[in-house]
C-alpha cells in the first residue's frame, strides 16, 4: 500500500470514529511512535558499540559459556 494512500485511508477512518475510540487510536499511534524511536535509538547504540569494537579490538574479550559462568559465579543478583 502506498504511503499517501495509507495516510488518506487513516484520516478518513479516524474522522468517523467516536471520541473514546479516537482517544484509544491516538494512544496506539503514540505508542507505535515511541516504540520505533526506541528501536532506532537501540540500533544506533548497537552500531556505535560495533564500531568501537572494530576500532579497539584489543579491548574485546571473548569467553565460552563455561568461562563466563566461572567468572560470574560469585556475583549475587540483588533484584
Amino acid at each position: 500500500m502506498a504511503t499517501g494512500m495509507a495516510r488518506d485511508l487513516l484520516k478518513n477512518e479516524v474522522a468517523t470514529l467516536p471520541e473514546p475510540i479516537a482517544a484509544e487510536v491516538l494512544d496506539f499511534v503514540l505508542f507505535m511512535k515511541a516504540r520505533h524511536a526506541e528501536d532506532a535509538f537501540l540500533w544506533q547504540q548497537v552500531e556505535a558499540a560495533r564500531a568501537r569494537r572494530r576500532e579497539h579490538p584489543e579491548e574485546v574479550t571473548t569467553v565460552t559459556a563455561e568461562e563466563w559462568d566461572a567468572v560470574t559465579a560469585n556475583l549475587v543478583n540483588t533484584d
